[in-house]
């Protein structure tokens, strides 16, 4: 029973810890490849994203996500009508 416990919690703690990871890399990278100035990447840290890096890959991640479902909306709201139209 404890063991299960520590094994859940060791493995929720690492996930979390990687999951934070990936966001302050993904955060880190897009900060640096939209401004390269390092002054303005602090300015833009500092006041869009509360000084986290973890934040601003949050960010992109979300709105890539939603950008990536967005077309898939689009791909079956185009494609099943064509579907259908060309196979009558």
């Amino acid at each position: 029973m404890l063991a299960e416990l520590l094994g859940d919690a060791i493995l929720e703690g690492i996930a979390d810890a990687l999951s934070k990871a990936i966001r302050c890399a993904v955060g880190f990278v897009f900060l640096y490849l939209r401004y390269w100035n390092t002054e303005r990447v602090r300015q833009v840290l500092a006041e869009q994203y509360g000084n986290k890096y973890s934040a601003a890959g949050s960010a992109v991640l979300t709105k890539l996500v939603q950008g990536i479902v967005v077309l898939l909306l689009l791909a079956l709201w185009i494609g099943v009508p064509l579907s259908v139209w060309l196979h009558k």
